[in-house]
């Protein structure tokens, strides 16, 4: 039996058409797969980060977990940038390192409902939290509370919390400049000092505090007195290096903490509660030994200051301690003059706003309530100045 010719064209046709069909089971095939893949990595993600979760409507997403590694990681997974994570860990507005969180910890991500990062919340204590908003630019901020009580913020309601946000941030940033948190060359109040108006190797002062200082200068030198400063801006990590170094000696001489403290306040402040942190104080020429009275210079150039200083806006904040004049605070410095145009309102809202809680990060910080140095120490000034 002879069978007849088969249509070439026919032939191309069906083998087209098996292939397509093949073609598009397996691209099916694949997408269901990859849907499947996508759910179960979503679902793995949220049954290991998660214990609080809620999105309905405008309500962001709030994902609560236990620290288990580093900042890098937790952060990396919320498209974060590795600059942006250095940026963190150089900050200087609280007195935190994101880099030091502790395993077992909780921590709190607040996302929108597109899945970006808002802000970072850890619980440091049982009632202190530290938080990152991340906006342009980062905002830091620490509050006595718990991450169950930060909350997100819905479309509605964002305005009002934003408002919230900005004064807390206004707020932090007014109590880090009173503590001394900050960098002086990046604040734009402070000023570089010309090296002739001083003899370190850099100096910054608020700018209207140099200028005062150049004019009294300037005067003196009529009256053949020379003044410069030895000593202007300490921030709080200044002050924190001078404290350390004489608390280590200190307690290697077998003395308690308030023993310590004690001796160290004879002469110097306690990080954020030193008026060289605000750039209105100035150190005139020397220190105890230049000012003890038996120099003849020395004791020209004090008798010009007393005389001559106020009239520039200067106050010997650390008169002599005596009844019926200053019986608290430092001993008499005839070295150390204030701004007082500046200095006097940075005292009333350093009374306003610093509290015990926000002195903190140094060797035995936790005993400056206890020998209540804000009232002791940081208001002990000489009533001439206190006006």
């Amino acid at each position: 039996m002879t069978r007849g010719k088969r249509n070439p064209v026919k032939i191309l046709l069906f083998v087209l058409s098996a292939v397509l069909l093949v073609y598009i089971f397996y691209t099916l095939l694949e997408e269901k797969n990859n849907s499947a893949i996508n759910e179960s990595e979503i679902n793995d993600s949220i049954s290991k980060d998660t214990s609080i979760i809620e999105k309905e409507g405008n309500v962001n997403i709030e994902i609560i977990n236990e620290v288990k590694s580093s900042l890098s990681p937790i952060l990396n997974k919320y498209q974060i940038d590795n600059k942006t994570i250095l940026l963190i860990a150089g900050q200087e507005e609280i007195d935190f390192d994101f880099n030091k969180m502790i395993s077992g910890k909780e921590y709190k991500v607040i996302l929108n409902n597109d899945s970006i990062l808002i802000s970072f919340h850890y619980q440091a204590t049982p009632t202190k939290v530290y938080s990152i908003i991340f906006r342009d630019p980062l905002k830091y901020t620490s509050e006595e509370t718990t991450i169950k009580k930060v909350k997100t913020e819905n479309k509605e309601g964002e305005k009002k919390e934003n408002k919230m946000i900005d004064q807390t941030s206004k707020e932090l940033e007014r109590k880090n400049f009173l503590m001394g948190k900050f960098q002086e060359n990046a604040h734009s109040n402070f000023v570089l000092v010309d090296k002739k108006y001083h003899n370190k190797p850099k100096m910054y002062l608020q700018k209207q505090t140099l200028e005062s200082f150049i004019k009294m200068r300037e005067e003196a030198e009529k009256d053949g007195i020379n003044l410069t400063i030895i000593s202007g801006t300490r921030n709080f990590n200044s002050q924190k290096d001078i404290w350390e170094r004489k608390y280590k000696k200190h307690k290697t001489e077998g003395l308690s903490d308030i023993e310590n403290i004690k001796k160290i306040m004879l002469w110097s402040s306690m990080p954020s509660t030193s008026r060289h942190h605000w750039g209105t104080d100035i150190d005139i020429n020397g220190f105890e030994k230049y000012f003890d009275g038996k120099n003849e210079k020395a004791n020209k150039e004090y008798e010009w200051l007393v005389n001559n200083a106020p009239s520039f806006g200067f106050c010997q904040v650390y008169t002599e301690k005596r009844d019926g004049k200053r019986t608290t605070g430092y001993n008499e410095e005839k070295w150390h003059w204030s701004y007082m145009p500046l200095s006097s309102d940075y005292l009333k809202k350093y009374k306003e706003l610093i509290t015990y809680k926000d002195i903190s990060g140094f060797s035995a910080s936790e005993s400056a309530e206890k020998l209540n140095i804000i009232k002791e120490f940081v208001l002990g000034i000489g009533k001439d100045c206190n006006k």
